[in-house]
């Protein structure tokens, strides 16, 4: 079963454009959809007190946003603002679901790099997968 993104049909459409311009001018590859990309992070930051994905699954869903950024940063004008406003509703949802503890918690989980993302350095505050950091911290 395919996710959706929270969006109109309308904004949907200009989704699919976005991936036919990335794979046109960006991408080597075919890439990742960028509707696939957006409903990975949208599910993550409007479920997260319920998320039943494990570590892996979060990270995976943390790199999604990955692509969504460097997505943003490459596509024009109209496109990259549809974009920008779609991902900034659900990092505001994200931001209020999450803590900042500076990435320690998901620290033994990933190989250090510089320049994470801010979306790296929180961690849920409550549900399933706040549980399961506080057990690994302890």
């Amino acid at each position: 079963m395919s996710i959706q993104p929270r969006c109109s049909e309308a904004e949907l459409a200009v989704l699919e454009e976005m991936t036919a311009y990335m794979r046109a001018h960006v991408w080597v590859g075919p890439g990742r959809p960028v509707k696939r990309s957006l409903a990975l992070w949208q599910k993550l930051a409007y479920t997260l007190g319920e998320y039943r994905g494990g570590i892996d699954d979060y990270i995976y869903s943390l790199h999604s946003r990955d692509t969504l950024e460097a997505t943003i940063k490459r596509l024009p004008g109209p496109h990259s603002e549809l974009l920008q406003r779609l991902v900034n509703e659900a990092d505001e949802t994200f931001r209020k679901a999450t803590r900042d503890d500076g990435g320690r918690s998901l620290s033994e989980f990933l190989v250090p790099k510089a320049n994470r993302g801010w979306w790296y350095s929180r961690r849920p505050i409550i549900g399933p997968l706040n549980t399961y950091l506080d057990a690994v911290e302890t």
